[in-house]
């Protein structure tokens, strides 16, 4: 019995019947993926007709029932949900047969904004969603022999034995060690060095930029590794990340997207030429802003169709020389929460701010650690720096752009010894406190 398998009958999920069908469906053409889909999407709207009294209600005021959905582009006939539209709503999207569906769990998600969603999931969609990860790692070429170090933050400590046990067993049979990285201070780092020596590590799964910072301080020490893959997640993974990464690291670097409330959404495999969008899983819509629009053909527990996540990103027109026919997002730009917004109505995205310090050399001349941009009002914004102070001329040309740009704003900044993450130890570049 191989680790996948006992990790099902530990967890009570089915990973490996999943894995084994998206190796095959990896190849599926266009038309045998829509067909794919269009099956799912009926199964699962038949459930929320049946089940779902957000839905039901729905469906029963347009005069639409389960089987007259005969196509994809039916998907139209439903409305675009929120999180504020299901916050409202609570308790319309819980399924009446919510205790015969299996392995459900809810936990909090969206925290970052201040206003947490309590979504759930089941059993079935944790599979899907390692399914479709465990082929993933068969495109970094990941094997189970590899030891992997992972850098993950705000794991709740439970204090349940058989979770515990679990846990424990997670780590190995996955021959893994686990840092939480909530805590971003210099013992954390050096821990993770002092690991790096000790162990022979072929991947890494981290957040992009705690992993720039351990990078940075390898390179203040003239150290470097020979690792397989890395693995990033959770933040938009800039050039400077990857240039970094490969120096230090000197290995492969492939970016995945996912979102709390649907789970894995998007791979990025050896050709390194966009994200693979798992279309086994979600179908994806896109507005006129290329924000995305998700239906997850899997949750049962809290059926998301047609869901706004507040995420935008470019979905390619070409499909990668790899042979598979998924759609591609070619860039992740990041949540509209994360813009700064000029007094001229222009906005700044947090790329904006990686390729004014990094282009103009600011960030290598002074040593850049970290930075966060706080919009505090409508004509005020906050640089905060983990770096050598600015020169007067480096100051004056950080304020020029950013005011050519977005109007004239008071710009201040201020030098911190280090710059928090989030609760569940992720970074973010950009705070607006306006939205």
């Amino acid at each position: 019995m191989n680790a996948t398998k006992i990790l099902d009958f530990l967890t009570r999920k089915n990973v490996t019947e999943y894995y084994s069908l998206y190796k095959e469906t990896q190849w599926y053409d266009t038309e045998a993926m829509k067909l794919f889909q269009l099956g799912k999407l009926k199964r699962l709207v038949k459930h929320c007709y049946d089940n779902v009294p957000f839905y039901r209600k729905y469906m029963t005021d347009l005069g639409l029932t389960a089987t007259d959905i005969k196509s994809l582009e039916q998907l139209n006939l439903f409305p675009i949900i929120t999180k504020e539209i299901i916050q409202q709503n609570y308790k319309s999207f819980i399924p009446d047969n919510i205790k015969q569906i299996k392995g459900v769990k809810t936990s909090p998600t969206g925290g970052t904004t201040g206003n947490p969603l309590f979504k759930r999931n089941d059993a079935n969609t944790r599979s899907s969603v390692w399914g479709s990860y465990k082929r993933y790692e068969d495109w970094m070429g990941y094997l189970n022999t590899d030891k992997t170090l992972v850098l993950m933050g705000g794991q709740i400590k439970n204090n349940r034995l058989r979770d515990r046990v679990i846990s424990k067993s997670i780590n190995i049979l996955e021959n893994s060690i686990s840092v939480d990285i909530y805590n971003t201070s210099n013992e954390t780092i050096n821990k993770i060095i002092s690991l790096l020596f000790k162990n022979n590590f072929s991947y890494i799964r981290s957040y992009p930029q705690f992993l720039f910072s351990v990078a940075q301080k390898l390179e203040q020490k003239g150290l470097s590794f020979k690792l397989k893959s890395i693995s990033l997640t959770a933040e938009p993974v800039m050039p400077a990340h990857r240039h970094l990464f490969k120096k230090i690291f000197n290995s492969e670097i492939f970016d995945q997207y996912g979102c709390g409330e649907i789970g894995g959404i998007a791979y990025e495999c050896d050709r390194h030429e966009g994200l693979h969008i798992a279309e086994e899983r979600v179908i994806i819509e896109t507005n006129k802003f290329n924000e995305l629009i998700i239906t997850d053909l899997d949750n049962y527990a809290m059926p998301f169709i047609r869901y706004w996540n507040a995420d935008q990103a470019e979905i390619s027109e070409n499909c990668c020389s790899c042979g598979r026919q998924s759609k591609l997002i070619k860039k992740i730009i990041g949540r509209t929460c994360d813009y700064v917004v000029g007094i001229n109505g222009q906005f700044l995205h947090p790329s904006y701010f990686w390729a004014l310090f990094y282009d103009s050399n600011i960030a290598i001349n002074r040593r850049l650690r970290k930075f966060q941009i706080v919009q505090n009002s409508e004509t005020n914004l906050l640089i905060r720096l983990v770096a050598d102070p600015l020169s007067d001329e480096e100051k004056e040309y950080f304020i020029s752009d950013i005011k050519n740009r977005i109007g004239d704003m008071t710009i201040e900044f201020s030098y911190e010894l280090e710059i928090e993450n989030t609760k569940t130890g992720k970074y973010r570049a950009v705070i607006n406190k306006l939205l």
